[in-house]
């Protein structure tokens, strides 16, 4: 699984100071990935839904998605570019 695309969300939150990103894999999420989305924050992963939903909250950022996606969005707090390439480089590290 890779990285194959980071795009800057077009909902705008920035009034509240958080920033939207949206990331890309060339595979769908599953289920590996979301635990070990884990290292990054009290992680909550609803897998017995009919589409399992999961999400990591910090109070500088925000990680949530859907299992069997292709994507997850990732919410900074006053678009702290420091935080997106920690967390970027560490689901890279740990695909």
């Amino acid at each position: 699984m890779n990285i194959i695309k980071v795009e800057k969300s077009f909902e705008l939150c920035a009034e509240s100071g958080w920033y939207g990103y949206d990331i890309y894999f060339d595979e769908k999420i599953d289920k590996k990935l979301i635990l070990s989305l884990n290292s990054f924050g009290h992680l909550l992963y609803l897998s017995k839904l009919k589409v399992p939903f999961f999400k990591v909250e910090t109070s500088q950022y925000i990680i949530k998605g859907t299992e069997g996606k292709n994507n997850l969005r990732i919410g900074i707090f006053n678009n702290n570019q420091k935080y997106l390439n920690y967390i970027i480089e560490n689901i890279l590290n740990n695909l």
